[in-house]
């Protein structure tokens, strides 16, 4: 037999005098360990709610029984009938053990392993690896990232990027706050309007945080985001975000290309390398420069429109405001004056959001969503697939970027 074989278990259950092993044993015909925990009878006992000292009142009526972390790849159950007291001031009062979390009924143990399971799988494959029902491990889940939410600190968050992410398939979206300086996701609100970014404010504020002292809000150039924003925090630097401006100027390069592509003659060639004009110049491969310019020449619309895109990084290399307005003003003209529709419309977008397009100049450091961040949003986006409701997912948002201080043990510390 194992040698402090009941040491260990007691150290797996967090198991402290008067709390001890009475037992354990193999149910082969089940394929699973279970372990009886009992307490000294003559144990004295402090009431847990006020403290006081108390007198012992029985044990509950029935044997509860945890389901606990695996034991030698078999799964372990923890039974324990717990003591009751009397207490002076609170009456009889139920004694909690040392390994569980009130109404549920895993130990601490193993909803500690199951939370750095689920960060790193999605909730299907948690399932079955933990040999636990999924809606279990979403009540878990959502337990000990709503506690570690609720008791977030957001007094000193002073510049925020706001963005949207899909929830489900369609037009079903949520907003994602975050703070741009610590790097992490602070709120998530359902939808993407007005109301969303109000309900941001009031999560700021709940946690400490205050409205008036927010310097700078990063978003993308939406009709719902910006008017929202000047509205909840009118203090705050606007800015937009590069990469939505970014992605403005390819989506009109895309629509050049497919005019051009309709006219040409070889239509096939520019649709097979059509993904090279997204490729900055300056990280092309001698390969990728040399087919870009016998395209530039075979399409030459699209190869202006592509210079125009290239422009655009200019503007956003500026070592100051001042190069950065005139760089703007620049490429501004050349698509006003380009005879290329697409490229016409973008500068009209670019102009009349220039002021909080050319306000990250003043803030660099509020500027777009760090990419390592956004694809961690993705990643948890992927892991909550499985998950029914809007709080699921975003508790997986929260679990996976939002740098929470969580509660539950750590099993592998």
């Amino acid at each position: 037999m194992m040698k402090d074989f009941d040491k260990m278990l007691a150290g797996s259950l967090q198991l402290e005098e008067p709390w001890y092993i009475k037992g354990a044993e193999f149910r082969a015909e089940e394929g699973a360990i279970h372990v009886n925990v009992g307490i000294r009878p003559g144990a004295r006992l402090v009431c847990p709610k006020c403290g006081k000292a108390t007198k012992r009142y029985g044990y509950e009526p029935g044997e509860r029984i945890w389901r606990h972390a695996d034991c030698l790849f078999y799964p372990c159950y923890v039974h324990c009938k717990r003591p009751r007291v009397l207490c002076d001031e609170c009456g009889i009062i139920q004694i909690n053990a040392p390994f569980e979390r009130k109404n549920s009924r895993f130990t601490l143990m193993f909803e500690g392993y199951a939370m750095l399971i689920m960060a790193d799988m999605p909730r299907r494959k948690a399932s079955r690896l933990l040999r636990c029902d999924e809606k279990s491990l979403t009540a878990i889940l959502k337990y000990w990232v709503d506690d570690a939410v609720e008791k977030m600190d957001l007094s000193d968050v002073k510049n925020m990027a706001i963005d949207e992410t899909s929830f489900k398939k369609g037009h079903d979206y949520a907003t994602v706050a975050i703070d741009a300086d610590k790097r992490r996701v602070f709120d998530v609100q359902h939808g993407r309007g007005k109301e969303a970014v109000a309900e941001v404010r009031k999560k700021l504020e709940k946690h400490g945080g205050k409205a008036e002292n927010m310097r700078s809000v990063t978003s993308d150039m939406s009709a719902s985001y910006l008017p929202a924003v000047k509205e909840n925090f009118p203090e705050a630097l606007q800015v937009v975000d590069k990469f939505h401006v970014k992605q403005i100027m390819l989506k009109a390069l895309d629509q050049v290309r497919t005019e051009e592509q309709r006219a040409a003659e070889d239509k096939k060639t520019i649709f097979a390398y059509r993904k090279l004009f997204w490729v900055p110049e300056g990280k092309m491969t001698e390969k990728q420069r040399n087919r870009f310019q016998a395209l530039a020449k075979s399409y030459p619309k699209t190869g202006r429109a592509f210079r125009m895109v290239q422009a655009l990084d200019i503007v956003y290399a500026a070592e100051t405001f001042e190069q950065a307005e005139k760089s703007f003003r620049k490429l501004y003209s050349w698509m006003r004056r380009s005879r290329l529709e697409p490229m016409k419309k973008a500068a009209l977008t670019l102009k009349a959001h220039s002021t909080e397009i050319l306000n990250y100049f003043h803030n660099r450091k509020t500027n777009a969503i760090a990419e390592g961040l956004n694809s961690m949003i993705q990643a948890g986006k992927r892991k909550a697939r499985g998950f029914n409701t809007f709080e699921g997912f975003a508790s997986m948002i929260y679990l996976i970027v939002g740098k929470l201080d969580l509660a539950v043990a750590n099993p592998l510390s």
